[in-house]
Order: C-alpha cells, then sequence, then structure tokens
C-alpha cells in the first residue's frame, strides 16, 4: 500500500510507527498536518475541529477539490472515522454548499465524497444563490455571502444534525447556514480544519 498523498510505501519503519493508528497517509505527510483536535463553541453551537488549516492541508484539500483527484477522499478522516462515528451517532450530516458554479466544474460533491467514510446519514439541504466561488471574493465580500444561502425547497430536516464542512475560514458560510435553519433543532458543528485565525472563542462568536 501506498501513501494517497506522496505515494511512498506504507512501512513499518520505527517502533513508535508499530503503534499509530490505521492511515492511508505516510507518518511524514500526516505529521505535515498541524492537529488540534479542539472543541469550541461556533455561535453558541458545540463545535469540533480536528486540524489548523496550515500549507500541508491546503495542499491536500487542493489537490482533492480543484485538481479532481478523487482518490485523496478518504485522506482526511481516515484516522478519525470511527471517533466521529461514535461523536455524532444518532445526527444526520447536513453538507454545506458550494457555488453553483464550482460544483460544475468539479463534476462530483467533494464534501459528500469526504464525509460518506464515515458511515452516517447525509444531506446537501443548502443552496448558493450567488454564482462566485468564495475563492475569488475577499473578506468583506465572503461575510455578506452569508446573506446568499437559501434551503432547497420542501427539504425534510432531521431534528439532530451536525452541520460539516471541509474547513472554517471566515465562518461566513457556516453561519449563513446556521442563519436559514428553523428553531427547535439540536445542532452540532464539524469542520476538518480551522484557519490559524479562528483561534479565539470571540473570532468564532463574532
Amino acid at each position: 500500500m501506498r501513501c494517497l498523498m506522496c505515494g511512498k510505501p506504507m512501512t513499518k519503519e520505527t517502533f513508535a510507527d508499530l503503534f499509530r493508528e490505521e492511515d492511508v497517509l505516510c507518518a511524514d505527510c500526516r505529521d505535515g498536518w498541524k492537529r488540534i483536535s479542539r472543541r469550541f463553541r461556533f455561535r453558541g453551537r458545540k463545535a469540533f475541529a480536528l486540524y489548523e488549516y496550515n500549507a500541508a492541508f491546503s495542499s491536500c484539500l487542493l489537490q482533492f477539490k480543484e485538481c479532481g483527484d478523487e482518490a485523496l477522499k478518504t485522506a482526511f478522516l481516515y484516522p478519525d472515522r470511527r471517533l466521529l462515528k461514535r461523536m455524532y451517532r444518532g445526527r444526520t450530516l447536513l453538507l454545506l454548499p458550494s457555488s453553483e458554479e464550482k460544483e460544475k466544474e468539479r463534476g462530483f460533491s467533494h464534501l459528500r465524497e469526504l464525509f460518506e467514510g464515515i458511515g452516517l446519514p447525509m444531506t446537501e439541504p443548502f443552496l448558493k444563490t450567488g454564482e462566485k466561488s468564495q475563492k475569488s471574493l475577499g473578506r468583506k465580500e465572503r461575510h455578506e455571502m452569508a446573506r446568499g444561502i437559501i434551503l432547497k425547497p420542501g427539504v425534510a430536516l432531521p431534528r439532530r444534525c451536525v452541520l460539516a464542512d471541509d474547513v472554517i475560514t471566515t465562518g461566513s458560510t457556516m453561519k449563513g447556514a446556521l442563519s436559514v435553519l428553523p428553531e427547535g433543532l439540536d445542532i452540532r458543528i464539524f469542520a476538518c480544519a480551522l484557519t490559524p485565525s479562528h483561534t479565539s472563542e470571540d473570532s468564532l462568536n463574532a
């Protein structure tokens, strides 16, 4: 078996390697990601993130999302898939939306592929009404974009759910999704990674 990111053979070379969780990335590639396993609150909701969004994580996400390397879909959550399934048992993942432009360009739902390995029910209940992708927007425009998220007409929402995304950057998409969900839902938040700017409670609850 070879590492999905660098292609190096997966071998147990050191004593420490014997105690590592089973993985699809080699130790060098996985260790390049800064693990934070952070529990926090986002807009008053319980939230959890696995990694800080650093250069190594970004490179893998870019290769998966923008270059269409779908083999990397298991790289992000593989060591934590059982943990997340236990943590969110009985809940449905509500996948956050990408712009229609990016969905057509990629030809696949990157979040559906990323999260399918957990084994929890998933749904994609949101639409972005704007056509621009976040990459082309400035910080102020990303905050404004929170107003452009709507629920799909007639969508059925589970009472116990998890808003799930790959990365929380400004938090605009997550805030927009929360703003259109009805009262009375038991909502948790999960992101694979947080940008370094979101290291304080104040920044996440603003």
